[in-house]
C-alpha cells in the first residue's frame, strides 16, 4: 500500500516547540521505519503553501492508496481540503498532535470541518503519526 504523508505549516519548526525535542527529520525517520515494519510505502512532503498542499493531493491521487496529513493551523478552516479528500475518495487520516504552545488547542479542534473518525489526536506527535499509519494500513 502506498501512502502520501503531507506535513503542513510550521512542522519544520517542530523541534522548536516540542518539549521532547522531536525534529521533523527524526519524525520522518520514525515514520519510515514503522512503515517498513507494516509494509507501507510512504512518500513524505512538508509545505507552508496551501496551493502546493492541494497540488500534492491532486497529483498523487492515482499514485497512492491513501493520505495522512497534518494541517496544523489550517485545520479549523480546511473546507477546501475536506472537499478535495472527499472527491478523491481514498482513505485518509488527519494527524493532530495537541501542542502545548497553543493555549486552547482543544477548542480549535472543536472547530474542525472533518468528521472525528478521520482525526488522530495525540499529545505525542510521533505516536499520532504511527497511530495513523496503523489505521490506514488496516484499510
Amino acid at each position: 500500500m502506498k501512502v502520501l504523508i503531507i506535513h503542513g505549516p510550521n512542522m519544520n519548526l517542530l523541534g522548536k516547540y516540542s518539549d521532547k525535542k522531536v525534529t521533523l527529520d527524526k519524525l520522518n525517520r520514525s515514520i519510515r521505519r514503522h512503515s517498513q515494519k507494516i509494509n507501507l510505502n510512504v512518500k513524505i512532503y512538508q509545505t507552508h503553501d496551501q496551493k502546493k498542499f492541494l497540488s500534492l493531493l491532486h497529483s498523487n491521487r492515482n499514485k497512492v492508496d491513501g493520505f495522512i496529513i497534518n494541517l496544523g493551523a489550517w485545520h479549523p478552516i480546511a473546507y477546501v481540503f475536506r472537499e478535495t479528500l472527499h472527491i478523491l475518495n481514498l482513505p485518509y487520516y488527519i494527524v493532530e498532535h495537541l501542542s502545548d504552545h497553543i493555549e486552547d488547542h482543544n477548542a480549535l479542534l472543536e472547530l474542525s470541518v472533518f468528521d472525528s473518525k478521520y482525526i488522530i489526536k495525540n499529545e505525542d506527535v510521533e505516536n499520532a503519526y504511527l497511530d495513523a499509519l496503523n489505521k490506514i494500513s488496516s484499510k
